[in-house]
């Protein structure tokens, strides 16, 4: 399999991953960063050789900012159904 499925994968495993820190106490406005620092660590981790460091960290970026919008997008609609419903 190549990297960009293992980059999809990502995004819903860093949902899951921040679930768990805020379970155990992260304040939710660091959510995003570690969102982000955990992107940029996994791509890095899944960096082809003929990848370059940087645009691993530019990937790992990506990956970060995309599983905060899956997580805020999913929360809106959540809360927009509730209220339509309601």
């Amino acid at each position: 399999m190549n990297d960009t499925f293992y980059q999809v994968v990502a995004i819903p495993v860093i949902n899951g991953l921040i679930e768990v820190a805020k379970m155990a106490g992260l304040a939710k406005r660091y959510c995003p960063l570690l969102a982000v620092g955990l992107g940029i660590l996994l791509s890095v981790g899944i960096k082809g050789p003929q990848e370059t460091w940087v645009q691993a960290v530019i990937d790992g970026v990506i990956i970060g900012l995309s599983a905060v919008g899956l997580y805020s997008g999913g929360r809106t609609v959540i809360r927009w159904n509730d209220r339509k419903l309601g």
